[in-house]
């Protein structure tokens, strides 16, 4: 049967895993972006190349390595948010601490995609508007929990 805890333990593994690949990423893209050159010197024989010129692989670089330190960031954020929640310590500052960074996180990930998209694509647009929607979503559970461990500070000081 499914309970709490088991979505909370698959919950954990994910965002582990997803740690992994982001830095996985972070140390292959040349490899997979220039086939080894660094920032766009040599712009060819990539696994990805498509005829990039190398001012746009220097861009891709730019903004993926921009948005990897937040990503990685968030991602530890949310790791530390759910081991408090396995532990069955959700109304906690701590947690609302974990939710500012991870909201920020947001934001700074949606300014580093809005700067790109002149260089690179319409898309990084959609992905600005996801990421600042993820951050104004994440910002209102953190008011939420915050009222909430405000109620339960009040609740713990009354007999």
């Amino acid at each position: 049967m499914w309970t709490k805890s088991k979505s909370a333990t698959l919950s954990l593994i994910c965002t582990r895993a997803l740690i992994a690949i982001f830095v996985a990423a972070a140390i292959c893209l040349p490899f997979i972006l220039a086939g080894g050159s660094y920032y766009g010197v040599r712009a060819g024989g990539g696994i990805l190349y498509l005829g990039m010129p190398a001012e746009t692989v220097l861009a891709v670089y730019v903004c993926a390595y921009a948005s990897f330190v937040p990503a990685v960031i968030a991602l530890l954020s949310l790791d530390t948010l759910l081991r408090n929640i396995r532990k069955d310590f959700v109304f906690l500052r701590a947690n609302v601490k974990c939710l500012r960074i991870l909201s920020w996180c947001c934001f700074a990930i949606a300014i580093v995609m809005l700067c790109g998209w002149p260089f690179l694509s319409y898309v990084l647009l959609f992905v600005a508007a996801a990421a600042a929607f993820f951050g104004i979503l994440v910002r209102v559970v953190k008011n939420v929990i915050d009222a909430a461990c405000e109620i339960k500070d009040e609740n713990d000081y009354t007999i």
